[in-house]
């Protein structure tokens, strides 16, 4: 459940994720703090393996592929976005992506999620291959190393992935 209540004057935000009370500030810092310890946790782990200290994320090397991380309320996931605005280019990197899928889904010991019409906040559709982790809050801090972890051992299997077969997903050309 989310809800959002706005008041004036002095403009009080307060908005509920799953019925816990919190300020629009308190959510915008609490969001601050996850993605900076997770880069404290993340890139000496990276360093080690002996990658960048930042994520590829959309400098995948293929036009419209970003690999991504989310966290809300309820859940967290680590995945692919096609994000290209035509349609038809969409459809290549599909027919593409599903040539791989039994390659991609052997990587993961969870469910890989393969949706070809999710639909951003924004409105803006795209195709987005993830794998998830529920019952997660951001807002709850015990349960940050759990996400950390989750993020990093799947982010580098897509990554390595990506790097693997990137040259098999380039198109030609956008269309």
């Amino acid at each position: 459940m989310y809800l959002s209540i706005k008041y004036s004057p002095n403009s009080l935000e307060i908005y509920i994720f799953a019925n816990d009370l919190y300020k629009k500030e308190e959510i915008k810092n609490t969001r601050i703090e996850f993605w900076e310890e997770f880069q404290k946790f993340s890139a000496p782990k990276r360093r080690k393996l002996g990658k960048p200290k930042k994520w590829t994320m959309q400098y995948t090397g293929v036009k419209a592929l970003d690999l991504k991380f989310h966290i809300d309320h309820k859940l967290a996931s680590v995945g692919i976005d096609v994000v290209s605005k035509s349609l038809d280019s969409k459809v290549i990197y599909w027919d593409k992506l599903l040539g791989l899928k039994v390659l991609i889904n052997d990587l993961f010991e969870q469910e890989v999620v393969w949706d070809d019409m999710f639909t951003l906040d924004s409105g803006k559709d795209i195709i987005r291959i993830a794998v998830y982790k529920h019952d997660v809050n951001i807002m709850n801090k015990e349960c940050w190393p759990e996400v950390y972890d989750f993020f990093f051992e799947n982010m580098i299997k897509f990554e390595d992935w990506l790097e693997e077969y990137k040259d098999i997903l380039k198109v030609q050309r956008e269309v």
